[in-house]
């Protein structure tokens, strides 16, 4: 049995200029572990990578209902910065996901948009190393770390696409242990 079997994770890409390395690689982890993995995206059009990948998104983002997923995951990139960062859909959305406690993982750039939606007041979170990135962490109350990746409860940062194997393992290892808690409920019935 995979360790994500019967798991829900929506990735979120900003619409053009998303991270291709981090986006193959984790839907490619993450569904080989027996996760059913959707995507989302500003508009339903089709996504476009930084290099000359592109993905359709299956959902919207302002369409998104998180209490359908697991897990979000977001992707960094360039196209964080520019369609995500400042985005209230997507702080909605992961607002939203937060009060329901589902694990919200967001690499490079894209730890910005937990930041900037409110939800990192007081926590422990990392980001790439970069001027605007760190700040936006700082003003916003997070508690920046410099560590490639960082565990906070429901939150998992990573502060570059070169840890996204340790990023990935990070969110299976998250995701099995309640997959673990659910399945000895279950029995326990």
């Amino acid at each position: 049995m995979d360790r994500l079997d019967g798991k829900q994770i929506l990735m979120i890409v900003g619409q053009k200029n998303y991270n291709e390395e981090e986006f193959d690689y984790l839907f490619q982890r993450l569904e080989s572990e027996g996760a059913d993995v959707f995507v989302a995206s500003n508009q339903l059009e089709q996504a476009l990578g930084r290099l000359e990948g592109s993905v359709t998104p299956d959902e919207a983002i302002e369409e998104v209902d998180p209490a359908e997923y697991d897990a979000l995951v977001l992707i960094g990139g360039y196209a964080a910065r520019l369609f995500l960062w400042d985005d209230e859909k997507t702080h909605q959305l992961v607002r939203k996901a937060n009060d329901l406690n589902k694990l919200i993982a967001a690499i490079s750039t894209a730890p910005v948009v937990l930041a900037n939606a409110g939800i990192l007041k007081g926590r422990k979170a990392t980001v790439f190393p970069d001027y605007d990135a760190t700040l936006s962490l700082q003003e916003n109350g997070a508690k920046f770390i410099y560590e490639d990746v960082v565990v906070d409860e429901n939150i998992i940062t990573c502060n570059h696409t070169r840890y996204k194997e340790q990023f990935a393992e990070a969110i299976i290892k998250y995701l099995s242990k309640t997959h673990e808690k659910t399945s000895e409920s279950l029995q326990e019935s």
